[in-house]
């Protein structure tokens, strides 16, 4: 009798669960407090090739998050942990390190190479669907063991029960399984201790929160009614930059003239007009306060990802993969 199996795609979901759940979040840009991100080999090969460089943001709430170098990091140590602890029940596993994003677009696109190369599409290096694909399928044994049938929320780090599961995996072909398969067994190990409660979720809730009070604050609309008369100047009726965004076609692959001419009008608005400055600094005011409000937790956070990073380089650097 063959083996039962799960599809791709949910294989595909259960990676993408798997990291979410267990790295801690990841923020868009390296970081505020001036150390650069770690970028590795094939990260930087990419920003070469693409012949301009990509103007990163500076915020607080950045600094209580993973970049995004450092979120393929910690994945990539995870994925070596998770894999030694496959090899134990007898089977391999391998997963794509995450596509590393070297555009940040919290506020749409702001590199005018950038825009007139590729208008509001992302760039071939920030393209999740160019990334290695993962292993086509997986064995229900695998998943028993790769997960005991649970995952762990992303903003509280708490386990719970997947899909097509009514209780925890204890043992598969009568061997013991860690609590929460493999992959908890690999994030305990990279925080360092057992309890893997997280507040990613506060950090999560500021960098969402900020953002959406930004939009409101006095000083950004009306710089974005800045924006929006020099768009008009240009032959463009948008209130704001996330409506100009919002009517590209960006699912398909080939970028139209059209939208390279008004990304490129977006993004000369946005640095004639200050909008970038201005939206950034009202933003940061808004997530230092937030941060103030919640420093237990944001400190905490901090520290767990400061752990993950110091237990991720010493997993890379001891297997030498």
């Amino acid at each position: 009798m063959r083996r039962p199996r799960l599809r791709a795609t949910l294989l595909a979901a259960l990676v993408s669960a798997l990291a979410a759940g267990l790295v801690g979040g990841c923020s868009s840009n390296g970081g505020t407090d001036g150390r650069p991100a770690p970028q590795s080999a094939s990260s930087t090969r990419p920003a070469v090739a693409l012949g301009f460089t990509l103007r990163r943001l500076e915020l607080p709430v950045y600094d209580y998050q993973l970049s995004p170098a450092e979120y393929a990091e910690v994945a990539r140590a995870k994925n070596i942990l998770i894999a030694a602890c496959m090899t134990r029940y007898g089977f391999s596993w391998s997963a794509p390190t995450p596509t590393v994003p070297l555009q940040d677009r919290r506020y749409g696109v702001i590199d005018l190479p950038a825009a007139q190369r590729y208008g509001y599409h992302l760039l071939p290096t920030d393209d999740p669907a160019s990334a290695p694909v993962a292993q086509a399928r997986i064995s229900k044994k695998e998943a028993d063991v790769l997960t005991g049938g649970q995952l762990l929320d992303d903003g509280t780090g708490k386990p719970r029960l997947m899909a097509g599961y009514t209780a925890p995996v204890r043992r598969v072909d009568g061997k013991e399984v860690p609590s929460g398969g493999c992959a908890q067994e690999a994030e305990r190990k990279l925080l360092g201790r057992a309890d893997l409660t997280s507040r990613a979720g506060v950090v999560s809730r500021i960098n969402t929160g900020s953002f959406a009070e930004s939009l409101k604050d006095p000083v950004v609309t009306k710089a974005m009614a800045r924006w929006s008369a020099c768009m008009k100047e240009a032959g463009y009726d948008y209130a704001d930059p996330l409506k100009s965004i919002a009517s590209a076609r960006l699912d398909s692959a080939a970028v139209p003239p059209s939208e390279i001419q008004l990304a490129t009008a977006d993004v000369k608005c946005k640095r004639s007009m200050g909008l970038i400055g201005t939206w950034s600094r009202a933003e940061s005011a808004i997530q230092r306060r937030m941060i103030k409000e919640n420093a237990k937790a944001t400190a905490e956070q901090r520290g767990d990802n400061a752990t993950r990073l110091r237990n991720a380089a010493a997993v890379i650097r001891t297997s030498g993969k």
